[in-house]
């Protein structure tokens, strides 16, 4: 069940959160009692016992690990530098990944399924997860470098604005930043912590997509990057106006006040920044506003030729393309049409709009390579 797009706990608790606790003390040492403490995290399960031996990757057992300690070094020792090491059609159902892995090879996780897994505390490096699916876990406080992540199905994901990737390939950001959820407090039925938990979220979705955003910046093509440029942006203007209308809701007075001033703006933002970003494909096309430019010189060719105007006009489409362009609006003035004017007016703000993202775009494009 969802309240303002916040998912409700699935567990619930018997009291007060019990210690974290092992059959007995993996030799590694697993650190911290996440699922215990950390109510927000779809991993929760307070008094879960892992077994007492970490996992030894052994691929035999179809059933997959359960419950078990996954400690990064450990690979290292079934996988050969140099050598590609491949985890295929593996489930691991609630445990916890810790520690680095790095084992001096490329490791790939193929069509492998993370029910419950907890990714906290771990660093991943060279590491492909192809058509794997990842489901109720948590990449919170987890670090992945030079990875990849082709193909993966994402369904009620804990993220944290600790969350760090660095050059790493998602193909799909939209579908991962989507599942991220925030459980509420099962102590605090209240409505004021859910919305305070569905507006952090957003918050949340909006630092990790910029972390993402920075990360395919020298990583994977330019049509994922420019993807999640138009996700962050919409996303941080969407933050700020959930931020609004939880102190809207729950602030005092005079922060009513000013929150409300500035859902006002943010709102007109997030309309403004995510009509332009499509207009140019959130500068991936160049394409796009060309096109507008030049249905904006039809659009209103049309309407010179067959409005009902005072003035009449000789040649619509010269006075379309003067104005379009902005080459000779100065001669196009309609001193006794103030109709005409208007529309005038309007053609030359919507002109200028689209001629200058097109020149923008066409700028960012060839200053890149210096």
């Amino acid at each position: 069940m969802k309240i303002f797009g916040v998912e409700l706990g699935r567990r619930e608790t018997d009291g007060a959160a019990k210690p974290f606790a092992h059959a007995s003390p993996a030799p590694q040492g697993h650190v911290g009692h996440r699922r215990d403490l950390c109510w927000w995290e779809p991993i929760r399960s307070p008094g879960m016992v892992l077994e007492a031996e970490p996992f030894d990757w052994d691929q035999d057992d179809n059933s997959g690990p359960t419950r078990r300690f996954v400690f990064g070094p450990t690979l290292s020792t079934v996988a050969t530098p140099g050598d590609a090491y491949k985890v295929a059609g593996l489930t691991f159902r609630q445990c916890d990944f810790q520690g680095l892995f790095s084992p001096g090879t490329i490791v790939i996780f193929d069509t492998c399924r993370f029910i419950d897994c907890d990714f906290a505390y771990s660093e991943w490096r060279d590491t492909h997860f192809r058509n794997c699916s990842f489901e109720g876990s948590s990449l919170s406080l987890a670090q992945f470098s030079r990875c990849e992540f082709r193909g993966c199905q994402w369904t009620g994901i804990g993220l944290a604005s600790k969350t760090e990737v660095e050059r790493t390939f998602v193909d799909d950001p939209r579908a991962l930043v989507s599942a991220a959820i925030s459980l509420t407090n099962p102590q605090d039925t209240s409505l004021r912590h859910r919305m305070y938990q569905w507006y952090r979220l957003q918050g949340t979705r909006a630092h990790f997509l910029r972390t993402l955003m920075l990360s395919h910046q020298t990583t994977g093509d330019e049509h994922t990057y420019y993807d999640i440029v138009g996700l962050h942006e919409r996303q941080r203007s969407f933050a700020r106006v959930a931020e609004d209308l939880f102190t809207i809701t729950f602030g005092r007075f005079g922060q009513k006040l000013a929150a409300l001033v500035a859902l006002l703006f943010h709102f007109a933002d997030m309309i403004i920044v995510s009509c332009l970003g499509w207009l140019n494909r959130w500068g991936e096309s160049t394409s796009r506003p060309l096109l507008a430019l030049a249905g904006c010189f039809g659009v209103f060719g049309f309407v010179y030729r067959l409005s009902p105007f005072q003035t009449s006009i000789a040649a619509p489409l010269q006075k379309s393309f003067d104005i379009t362009l902005l080459v000779g609006y100065g001669n196009q003035i309609a001193k006794d049409d103030a109709v005409l004017e208007r529309v005038q007016d309007l053609h030359a703000l919507v002109a200028i709009v689209i001629y200058s993202l097109f020149f923008a775009t066409v700028i960012s494009k060839l200053s890149r390579a210096r």
